[in-house]
């Protein structure tokens, strides 16, 4: 090795319930809102290759921001491993995967992140950058919503409603600097983004302080003048992409959101073109570009979405500013 780095950190964070009443065990658990342990190693080979190792521990915790106001709810605990590689810097290519994993437990949901980042010198005066990133995660319980309706004396006469979610990510960030000259240059970005949302298995908190649910089983909206009925389970979603939920059985609709599955395309971008036309004065060209689509689908299709992005509605922005030296 040219040089290695190996540490371990531990962090814990209580809130002042802790001792609030007189400390005790069961206390400092409620009152646990945060902790990890962390394990890092970074190896630099002779080579100038370079590697870095990362895993995290996180305990079971208390979350005092899950239910939005409402009790707190357990928050599982979870484990995560991230690699880094990163080739020789100097050279005209060099390359840098990056994988982590995620794993929590309870159904709390797993994470698999990618990305490849790609820097190209084609010579001294150009350097090409691009990252594509690819991202697949599960979430055991999404917040939905809080209802009054039919009070629950379980959850301190509210209900605190749940989804699961599946998100997958794509994006490609790109960047190109050229200088020209001293006085002369050109800057590129873009960034096109594919996002998508999947809800499902909607559920309620069960007990203050816990990780249990009360399943809501999914089933078909029918209107009944202007009632909405879910047959066969006691949420379902209507033509008009609203969800009902049936809190007591009847069949008849007791609370209801907007639709919450979801695909976001966008693109960001922005070219700079600067020119020094006499020292200390300089003109400068920008062109910004964003497009941006979105629909209540929630499953994630690469080809699809890309195509629904490029006929996305667009806004072009061209500004032109310049400076001018005043000798003094």
């Amino acid at each position: 090795f040219r040089s290695y780095h190996v540490s371990m950190s531990v962090f814990n964070n209580w809130s002042h319930d802790a001792v609030a009443g007189g400390p005790s065990a069961s206390a400092w658990g409620r009152a646990h809102v945060s902790g990890s342990v962390n394990v890092n190693s970074n190896l630099e080979f002779k080579n100038f290759w370079r590697v870095d190792l990362n895993v995290q521990a996180k305990p079971e915790t208390m979350d005092r921001s899950g239910t939005r106001g409402g009790p707190l709810m357990v928050d599982p605990r979870s484990m995560e491993a991230r690699i880094h590689l990163r080739t020789d810097r100097r050279n005209a290519l060099s390359l840098e995967p990056n994988v982590s994993v995620r794993r929590g437990a309870l159904g709390s949901g797993n994470d698999f992140r990618t990305s490849l980042q790609v820097n190209y010198r084609p010579s001294a005066r150009i350097e090409i950058e691009v990252e594509p990133r690819y991202s697949h995660g599960t979430l055991g319980a999404q917040y939905v919503g809080t209802s009054s309706v039919l009070p629950d004396p379980d959850t301190f006469n509210k209900r605190f409603l749940f989804g699961e979610v599946v998100r997958n990510e794509l994006s490609f960030p790109t960047r190109i600097n050229a200088t020209f000259s001293p006085a002369l240059s050109f800057q590129l970005y873009a960034q096109p983004l594919l996002s998508s949302g999947d809800y499902s298995n909607f559920k309620q908190l069960a007990a203050p302080a816990s990780y249990a649910f009360t399943r809501f089983g999914e089933g078909s909206a029918t209107n009944t003048g202007s009632t909405v009925r879910c047959e066969g389970g006691r949420t379902c979603v209507d033509a008009s992409n609203v969800r009902h939920f049936d809190f007591d059985g009847n069949g008849t609709s007791d609370y209801a959101v907007s639709e919450l599955d979801f695909n976001v395309r966008s693109l960001i971008g922005n070219a700079v073109f600067r020119w020094e036309y006499r020292p200390g004065s300089t003109l400068f060209l920008v062109w910004q570009r964003q497009q941006r689509s979105y629909e209540v689908l929630g499953d994630f299709s690469a080809r699809r979405d890309w195509s629904a992005l490029m006929r996305a509605p667009t806004d072009n922005t061209f500004l032109v500013k310049m400076s001018y030296w005043l000798p003094l």
